[in-house]
């Protein structure tokens, strides 16, 4: 890759999203949150001898690793795009193969500050506890085998980003594969990714605990076919106590998607005291539908963002740092307003199209139907994950009174009284729903907040390995396995036809199932009456 090249993306443009937020957050951590950090100031002071005064001491750059560096494109862009804030990287793979490519990436690109390494991921984040201030776990499917050692490699206060492409499992395809990884329970709901997001947050902070940590989300997010977070690996016995009040199941409607929450635990506010939580927080039966309930969880139930360190990001952003190299500025910027526009305590959503399915109706406009809930008192914001999310803090009875108003309103008929739909546009609003327009209804359409993607079939490419190189390919290509096509078969079955069964086939004792049925027929036409040949 050419050195300081923005095409150092090209190649692999699937994942350039996720590099330009690692670059973003890792320079924003280093100058606001690292240069900070009264234990590396006066570490840093000791070092220099400059006394008890930590303003005129600088803090060295960042020690990261790259657990699992594969040929070190990343921790070249560290290297390149951070500069003196990155003193020094870690890259490491266990292939021998990778790491030659590897060495071959950090000489041709002349990154002083890197050192490549081979070895088991686990075991070089066992050996190397506290040595890292950020860890970066990017693997090809979970990241569950490496968290363990991970909080522990990186130092208190400490970044950890860590990648999921295993949505499947975590969205709710494979149960049981989801729990024995992630220690949750997953819901295959409309808001299944963003449930992905806080399963994966819950199971990171699990392993924190563990060892005396806890963590403190800093930027969470879902894009094409993976989820991301960075956290913040702090120490604290206190904290670690009041993880349960953290940490929520979910209880979510067969019939009409209504979901409640509750807290494993409830800490009482400037005392250490956690007490079990009480519930559940419904009846055994839907209030909006008479149906029961999924149960799914436990998740992390806490903000997935910090507004301070989202704003950090933004203006890097527009003060155009790293702009020759990031080729996903308006994605990303689009991204982060989502983020610090949606409800920091409010966990999951409604989508308008299942409201509207549910009850057999057309479609809200998304600005009515927040109108409706900000005329009513309530906050309202969208989610990162999908265009037409509501996130509300109102009841899920409120959100079905405006769904039901504007399905009546709108031509909907009245279904069975035992069906789902029936039983909800029989209710009774509890309020007068308002669809007049409110001010803070409409979004700024300047920001891209949920661009197309950039090119057809988008997604993961084929899990890295082995493949064997087909002969007679003069181009040097290597073609997997999965992809060859087996050539059909030149004999097929064996066996006779059905009317050699019945001695009417011409070919006699060389019949085949698989002949033709307009070969020539021998001369000497056959003893049998029978005139006709085809099978």
């Amino acid at each position: 890759v050419p050195s300081g090249s923005s095409g150092i993306n090209a190649e692999y443009g699937v994942q350039e999203l996720n590099r330009d937020f690692t670059v973003t957050a890792l320079a924003c951590f280093a100058q606001h949150v690292h240069s900070k950090d009264r234990k590396m100031l006066r570490r840093a002071a000791a070092l220099c001898q400059g006394g008890d005064n930590d303003n005129k001491v600088e803090v060295p750059g960042l020690r990261v690793l790259e657990a699992l560096g594969a040929t070190g494109l990343r921790s070249v862009r560290f290297s390149k795009e951070l500069g003196v804030l990155a003193s020094n990287i870690t890259c490491n793979d266990v292939s021998p193969e990778a790491v030659v490519a590897m060495k071959r990436n950090i000489q041709h690109n002349e990154c002083i500050n890197i050192t490549a390494s081979t070895a088991d991921a686990c075991v070089l984040m066992c050996t190397r506890k506290n040595d890292f201030d950020v860890v970066d776990l990017d693997p090809y499917g979970t990241p569950a085998p490496f968290l363990d050692t991970a909080v522990q490699a990186v130092r208190p206060g400490g970044l950890l980003c860590v990648t999921a492409t295993d949505l499947a499992v975590l969205a709710g395809n494979h149960i049981q594969a989801c729990y024995g990884k992630y220690g949750g329970m997953p819901l295959k709901r409309v808001y299944c990714h963003e449930f992905a997001l806080r399963l994966l947050l819950s199971c990171v902070d699990t392993h924190a605990n563990r060892h005396g940590r806890y963590i403190k989300p800093l930027f969470s997010y879902k894009a094409d076919f993976y989820v991301r977070v960075f956290v913040q690996v702090l120490e604290s016995q206190r904290k670690v106590q009041e993880t349960t009040s953290r940490r929520s199941y979910v209880y979510d409607c067969v019939g009409c998607h209504s979901f409640h929450l509750q807290k494993l635990g409830v800490h009482t506010p400037g005392t250490q005291q956690v007490v079990p939580g009480r519930g559940p927080p419904v009846g055994q039966n839907c209030q909006q539908c008479g149906k029961n309930f999924y149960i799914g969880g436990p998740i992390w139930s806490d903000p997935i963002h910090d507004t301070e360190f989202l704003g950090f990001m933004k203006e890097h952003l527009v003060n155009g740092h790293g702009g020759e190299y990031l080729g996903t500025t308006k994605r990303m910027t689009g991204l982060l307003t989502l983020a610090e526009e949606e409800l920091e305590e409010v966990p999951l959503f409604y989508e308008l199209s299942m409201l509207s399915k549910t009850v057999h109706s057309t479609c809200p406009p998304l600005v009515k139907f927040r109108s409706a809930l900000l005329n009513a008192g309530y906050k309202v914001s969208l989610s990162h994950v999908i265009p037409k999310s509501v996130k509300t803090d109102a009841p899920p009875g409120v959100v079905w009174d405006v769904m039901r108003r504007w399905a009546l309103d709108n031509g909907a008929k009245l279904r069975e009284p035992d069906t789902v739909a029936g039983a909800l546009l029989r209710k009774q609003c509890s309020f007068q729903v308002d669809f007049t327009q409110h001010p803070q209804a409409m979004l700024d359409k300047n920001v891209h907040r949920f661009p197309p993607n950039p090119e057809p079939n988008w997604g993961p490419k084929a899990r890295a390995g082995k493949r064997k190189q087909q002969e007679g390919d003069q181009t040097g290509g290597w073609k997997s396995k999965k992809s060859s096509k087996k050539e059909p078969l030149k004999d097929l079955k064996q066996f006779s036809c059905k009317r050699y069964e019945m001695n009417q086939c011409y070919l006699g004792d060389g019949c085949r199932y698989s002949h033709d049925k307009r070969e020539t027929p021998p001369a000497s036409p056959p003893q049998s009456g029978d005139q006709d040949m085809s099978l």
